[in-house]
């Protein structure tokens, strides 16, 4: 008998809406690219139906699902497949266990803090060959697989606020990969809300819970939301608004939080969530951004997250970035980059997750631009394996800009 936290009985019945039309398997990155999966319309809406009327369920073809969320925006009807699969990824694997990489992948949170307590160890032993073909061989992570760095001085021990008492005030949620591998993407966020007048405060927070979702462990991954949700409301009541720069960390505070935990308290905080990109077109919309930047003369490429894409927010980066004078910024358009959070670093799935990121590599390198830009740490890992362009957050740009007109103020 399936533990109740993984019943699918318990989800909504949106998966009766489904017409069976295909929209969803055509924009899934993964069925384009392999056989090996069973594509959203059949691990999503027919396996619940399968559910409904007592038949099997267990599918491991369940395990090609990325979770990235682009079934979820091209359905007409708007069924909820993600979140189906997300149950369903639970239910594969509270049946047949996890392996001990599954866990450790599952884990960012854990893994951040121990490998940022000894990163120079960490880096080295991340580029030795003999250590990363133990871990092909032991733990089926990818020799050929890039890790991301991590930095001794995480966020946690960088963070300063230099304005309080600000009319919007900001509750900062940092998510795994700013604390732990790039601070220096969380330390710019900071200053460009400081350069906005806007108090920035650090709640206590866990991992987003989406590297567990993606590995099966609902129960981990609910535990976290309860946890985040009670945390973040405390500032939203007062008057907070919550923000992130991890597309990923939006996607479920937004919206994955309302399936796996469907409270009340858990729609409260989801009205409230910003993508920091989201919350800087919402400043300017309103007349309260601050558009005193200076030029950036470079010509750069933009690769959109498919986590920022779910979120059906447009393109609230370009729209910031292309305000910065001289600022000459491109969507390459090149779909899923094919990292895919903690997908990329199973052996059984980077032929995939490299084919997936062939598309995008031909884009960057067809342009040639001086840098790319994206919101996203995976793929930002993907962008550093399959392109010599360097990569670049929006929030750095712009920090970049308002310390070069404050510089040029003060000459």
């Amino acid at each position: 008998m399936p533990d109740q936290m993984f019943d699918m009985t318990m989800l909504d019945d949106s998966y009766e809406k489904c017409l069976k039309c295909n929209a969803c398997v055509a924009s899934c990155p993964v069925t384009g690219a392999t056989l090996d999966f069973g594509g959203p319309k059949h691990m999503g809406p027919e396996l619940k139906r399968l559910v409904d009327n007592q038949q099997s369920i267990d599918d491991e073809r369940i395990e090609f699902c990325t979770l990235c969320g682009n079934c979820d925006l091209s359905c007409p009807e708007n069924v909820h497949i993600s979140t189906l699969t997300a149950f369903a990824k639970a239910l594969h694997t509270e049946k047949n266990g996890s392996n001990f990489r599954d866990f450790v992948l599952s884990n960012a949170e854990l893994v951040g803090k121990m490998a940022s307590a000894f990163a120079p160890v960490t880096n080295a032993a991340m580029k030795m060959k003999p250590m990363r073909k133990v871990m092909e061989k032991v733990m089926k992570i990818p020799e050929g697989r890039k890790f991301p760095k991590y930095r001794f001085k995480n966020f946690n021990l960088t963070f300063k606020n230099k304005v309080t008492g600000s009319k919007r005030k900001v509750a900062y949620f940092v998510g795994c990969y700013a604390m732990y591998n790039a601070p220096n993407v969380a330390e710019s966020f900071v200053k460009v809300m400081n350069y906005n007048g806007i108090e920035v405060v650090k709640p206590r927070q866990k991992c987003c819970g989406v590297p567990m979702l993606a590995n099966g462990r609902m129960k981990q991954a609910r535990k976290n939301a309860k946890f985040n949700i009670e945390s973040l409301l405390e500032y939203v009541r007062k008057g907070y608004d919550v923000v992130t720069t991890c597309t990923s960390c939006g996607l479920a505070l937004k919206k994955e939080y309302l399936s796996i935990d469907g409270s009340p308290e858990a729609k409260e905080l989801a009205a409230h969530v910003y993508d920091a990109d989201e919350y800087l077109r919402m400043l300017y919309d309103h007349g309260e951004f601050n558009t005193h930047l200076a030029p950036i003369k470079h010509i750069v490429g933009y690769h959109a997250p498919c986590h920022m894409r779910a979120q059906g927010m447009g393109s609230p980066a370009l729209d910031i970035l292309e305000l910065i004078p001289g600022f000459d910024i491109y969507d390459l358009g090149a779909g899923c980059c094919g990292q895919c959070g903690t997908f990329g670093f199973k052996k059984e799935k980077y032929a995939v997750s490299m084919k997936l990121g062939r598309t995008m590599a031909e884009s960057v390198k067809n342009l040639d631009a001086d840098y790319t830009v994206t919101e996203c740490g995976m793929c930002k890992n993907q962008l550093d394996q399959l392109t010599d362009k360097e990569v670049r957050h929006p929030m750095q740009i712009l920090a970049e800009s308002y310390e070069h007109a404050r510089h040029l103020q003060t000459v």
